[in-house]
């Protein structure tokens, strides 16, 4: 089918072979193999996006979690006093 998008060819390694076998149990109206793929890509990419928002939600809560506890550790005006010493 004419398209003006970049083609990508996959050769059918045992993983491939796999990949589509798994596909096939999960979508088993699709004929075609390239439309197996082409659902296999799009929750790839789902997954791994969800998972990456999950860790920054991580990420943030952690922070969060941490933030403020070292408050007043030092006394006002600590780093001024520590910058005097040293050259511009």
């Amino acid at each position: 089918m004419p398209t003006k998008n970049p083609r990508t060819n996959i050769t059918h390694t045992p993983q491939v072979q796999h990949a589509l076998e798994v596909a096939r149990m999960h979508w088993p109206r699709e004929d075609r193999e390239s439309s197996l793929l082409l659902n296999l890509l799009e929750l790839g990419a789902k997954t791994i996006e969800a998972s990456d928002e999950f860790a920054a939600e991580r990420r943030v809560a952690r922070i969060r979690e941490v933030a403020g506890k070292h408050a007043g550790l030092y006394e006002p005006g600590y780093l001024d006093e520590l910058r005097e010493g040293w050259s511009e």
